[in-house]
């Protein structure tokens, strides 16, 4: 009876099991019908793996100048990522991830167990794969019937794909915090380096951000992240992935970090890069521009870009100046006048987040800082200025200027709080320079004069102040220096260099009433040749040849050599009335040196995929269309070299190159403008206000541009040998005096070489006693 109760109750139990198993078997079908009926029925986001990727801007010389993304992420090749990379990441998330198929049961009990210890769900057991089945195909929510969606998921994935494929996704698009999305891009952000050149301790530091990227960030807590880094290198260890030695000098190997504030990686020469980002935009639509890992190759020297932004920036300082002392940042009274003084210097920053870059003891040229005014005396004395651990004497310049100030008469006082810079001098010692951010703008563009390849851009004197890009978008008064165009016209027309017009006072008859335009100085010099009138930029030689002329002719050569902006059908083009942008005029100057071949911007060279498929290819650019004949474009250049060889360019000398340009000032001085070229580059610079009013007093483009020009074009130019432009062959020499126009002896005063186009040379050289005259196909004097 005992025996029979026995086998009752062994039979219950076992048919409780089967019955149990058969249960648990559907109710796990059912569930599994359930939610694969809200799974996707493929996989293409993860089979067709093509994620959010960053376009990517770069140089002329390969520099990486500037990035447009939603999500920060560079795909690299798995083969490219170090093996102890992948390794971190494996010890970090997934050490058991070559040996299941999809998910962990040994990982799912561990969590378990955690999970009941702790009475909630604190510890997943996400696989890999299971993780880019989430990122890919899930959501983040923290739900049961979210984890088996993705452990079904993941199942399938496995079916699909293979490890390395798997682990290549999940190294490319996992996020690891501050913007990045994978391990290359995290790899620049925190170490400002290839995934390539990572060491085994940023590898583990990286491993270690995926559970947390914010909570175990390096720049929000530091401590936190070395500890996170050191439990992935000690299951490196126990995982036989990295030897005991390699474990302990990783945990001890200090990490430079790029500061969040300064990243190695941000945005160089921003007023070419926005415009780049506008171009593209424009071409190949946003979304693309921001997602689809576009590689953008333009024509940018980013040595010539420095040189740029650095003589803009110099050039402005110096020009306001000149312009006078605007007064001090600040003052100080009583007990803050004594704790400033006792305290270290005080670097002057725009962005709070410099400071601590600067701060410290000791003085550093080249850095703005604020000083107090400690006395204010006359002679040697001078005006003295306290930083803290030093007082120095303001130069004596700018101590003239700083005394002429006044508002609502007050004037500057001990206790009158100014930003300063340090000066080196050789003899009196270290002296203090003031420095004040200027009030006016500037932007500059140097281009190659045969390709149109835009070399160097700048729109302004701070793009974080200001991204309105004054090189290309700002239209503003051209004033003298649209007088090539004019010239160029009328040599086309029958004018020679050596042509006389009368520089005399002139009026004109127009729909608005009688307009008298005067020169600059308001002297006449009687009867001109026009290479002594392009040199004095002479307004009423101007205002004779488009009255001549017609105002039609000259607007033709304005847009055949690339003006496109409106242009008044009204005589008062031939003192520059036409707003124009910097980056057409520089352009329009640049078919002078380049035989008369128009010559059109060029910022893009060569568009790619991120995996090399070419997109659009320029680098094989036709040559522009012949708009000026080579002998007239010829005779122009010679007529601008003569601006800087005896003009209002005579500043330009000092390159120490045959150069040739124009000065360029419109009325009331609200716009300087300085444009010029040498046979290597053309450079264009213009100065002026953003609200259109003067500059200043004799703010003229030879003395508040041409400074900047010649600064840039120092530091930039090409180092080939120095040469001249080359005449082309229907081009004929005579011996001249440039002021009379008539031929001269060898030797005679004011003689020189004037160059002709073929057939326009007058009579009167031909026959002349004692002139000469030959054919470049003779020899170029």
């Amino acid at each position: 009876m005992r025996r029979l109760k026995s086998f009752s109750i062994l039979r219950l139990l076992s048919l409780l099991l089967v019955y149990g198993a058969f249960l648990g078997a559907g109710t796990g079908f059912y569930l599994y019908q359930e939610f694969d009926r809200d799974l996707p029925e493929r996989l293409d986001k993860v089979l067709d793996y093509r994620p959010s990727r960053a376009t990517r801007v770069y140089s002329a010389d390969g520099e990486l100048v500037g990035e447009f993304y939603l999500q920060k992420r560079v795909l690299v090749a798995l083969q490219r990522i170090p093996g102890f990379v992948q390794q971190a990441f494996l010890a970090a998330e997934d050490r058991r991830f070559y040996r299941h198929a999809g998910f962990d049961p040994v990982g799912i009990a561990r969590a378990a167990y955690e999970n009941y210890i702790q009475g909630g769900i604190r510890q997943g057991a996400s696989t890999i794969t299971q993780q880019v089945s989430r990122m890919l195909m899930l959501s983040n929510e923290r739900t049961l019937a979210r984890k088996a969606k993705e452990l079904i998921l993941s199942i399938r994935v496995e079916r699909e794909l293979t490890k390395e494929q798997i682990l290549y996704i999940y190294l490319n698009h996992v996020y690891l915090g501050h913007g990045a999305y994978g391990v290359q891009a995290a790899a620049e952000v925190y170490f400002g380096k290839d995934v390539e050149h990572l060491t085994i301790a940023e590898a583990a530091l990286l491993a270690g951000l995926p559970k947390a990227p914010s909570k175990f960030s390096p720049y929000n807590d530091y401590p936190r992240a070395r500890e996170r880094q050191a439990y992935v290198l000690k299951r490196m260890l126990e995982d036989e992935f990295i030897s005991a030695t390699q474990e302990e000098a990783a945990r001890k190997e200090p990490l430079a970090l790029i500061s969040r504030e300064h990243p190695l990686n941000h945005v160089a020469a921003p007023y070419f890069v926005e415009h780049v980002r506008r171009w593209a935009a424009e071409r190949y639509g946003d979304r693309n521009l921001i997602d689809g890992g576009l590689r953008i190759y333009t024509t940018l020297d980013m040595k010539k870009q420095r040189a740029a932004e650095a003589a803009v920036r110099a050039g402005l300082e110096a020009l306001d100046r000149r312009l006078g002392f605007r007064g001090p940042v600040g003052s100080l009274v009583g007990d803050e006048y004594k704790a400033f003084a006792e305290g270290p210097p005080r670097p002057y920053v725009t962005d709070p987040g410099q400071a601590p870059i600067y701060a410290g003891g000791a003085l550093l040229p080249d850095v703005t800082y604020v000083g107090t005014v400690t006395s204010i005396r006359e002679g040697k004395q001078g005006i003295q200025v306290d930083l803290g651990p030093r007082t120095l004497r303001l130069v004596d310049e700018d101590a003239r200027r700083a005394l002429r100030w006044h508002d609502k008469k007050r004037r500057l006082a001990p206790g009158d709080l100014i930003s300063v810079r340090l000066i080196k001098d050789e003899k009196k010692g270290d002296m203090l320079a003031i420095v004040q951010a200027p009030n006016v703008q500037g932007a500059l563009v140097a281009v190659n004069p045969t390709t149109g390849d835009v070399a160097a851009m700048v729109g302004g004197y701070d793009y974080r102040q200001s991204q309105f890009n004054r090189a290309t978008q700002a239209r503003r008064q051209a004033g003298s220096s649209i007088k090539p165009f004019i010239y160029a016209t009328a040599l086309d027309r029958g004018f020679t260099e050596l042509s006389i017009v009368p520089d005399a006072p002139i009026a004109l008859r127009t729909a608005s009433g009688i307009w008298a335009p005067q020169n600059y100085k308001r002297e006449y010099l009687g009867p001109l040749t026009l290479k002594i009138a392009l040199a004095k930029s002479i307004n009423t030689i101007s205002v004779r040849l488009v009255a001549a002329m017609g105002v039609e002719p000259v607007i033709k050569t304005m847009r055949s050599l690339g003006i496109t902006s409106p242009i008044p059908r009204h005589i008062s083009i031939s003192l520059g009335s036409p707003d124009v942008s910097l980056l057409e005029m520089t352009c329009a100057y640049a078919t002078f040196p380049n035989g008369g071949k128009k010559v059109s911007p060029r910022f893009v060279t060569l568009v790619t995929t991120d995996d090399g498929r070419v997109i659009e290819d320029a680098r094989g650019a036709r040559p522009g269309d012949q708009v000026l004949r080579p002998a007239i474009a010829y005779l122009m250049v010679d007529l601008m070299k003569g601006v800087v060889m005896r003009g209002t360019g005579r500043k330009a000398q000092e390159l120490g190159r045959p150069a040739g340009g124009k000065t360029g000032t419109s009325t009331g001085f609200r716009d300087a403008w300085f444009i010029a070229f040498t046979a290597d580059l053309v450079a264009g610079v213009w100065v002026g206000r953003d609200n259109f009013k003067p500059i200043g007093y004799d703010a003229t483009g030879g003395q508040a541009s041409l400074p900047i020009w010649l600064q840039f074009m120092r530091a930039a130019h090409p180092d080939t040998p120095a040469r001249d432009f080359e005449p082309p062959p229907d081009v004929t020499f005579v011996r001249a005096n440039d002021l009379t126009g008539q031929p001269a002896a060898p030797g005679g005063p004011d003689a020189s070489w004037v160059p002709f186009a073929r057939g326009t040379i007058p009579p009167h050289f031909t026959h002349a006693q004692g002139a000469s005259r030959f054919s470049t196909s003779a020899g170029f004097p």
